[in-house]
């Protein structure tokens, strides 16, 4: 688990803007939790995308890739949107910074809305975050 931790922290810290979010520790940590999980790429894992499944919804905490540019991104996103959809997930969730326009079209391209802003949300620099929603399946109740 250190390892993987390890490579998650190394690939997020060159990967985000400001440097990886998450401590080596506090990926080690999430390794560990049963509702979380990642999906990775590459031979030697270059990309991750991190979630966490509660009850049929998803919130995607992290995804970064070394290699931006290469389709990484997109094929993790197709893998948890399969995932979803085969395990009758409603909503997922994530959270992005307001000023990362580039990402924030990139989840619009899947079909994510913005459904809310949480003030003050990322620190290093201190910005807000754009909540942004899709709906997967069938929500009838």
């Amino acid at each position: 688990m250190e390892e993987l931790a390890q490579t998650f922290f190394e690939i997020s810290q060159t990967a985000y803007q400001f440097g990886s979010p998450w401590t080596v520790e506090q990926f080690a940590s999430d390794l560990i939790q049963p509702h979380s999980h990642y999906l990775t790429e590459g031979i030697e894992t270059c990309a991750f995308l991190g979630f966490q499944q509660v009850c049929d919804e998803i919130e995607i905490t992290n995804v970064a890739s070394i290699d931006k540019g290469q389709g990484y991104g997109r094929k993790l996103m197709k893998q948890l949107l399969q995932r979803a959809e085969s395990q009758a997930i409603a909503n997922i969730f994530l959270e992005v910074r307001a000023s990362n326009q580039e990402v924030r079209l990139f989840y619009e391209t899947f079909g994510f809305q913005e459904i809310g802003i949480r003030k003050n949300y990322y620190q290093h620099p201190q910005e807000h975050a754009i909540l942004m929603s899709l709906k997967v399946g069938n929500t009838n109740e």
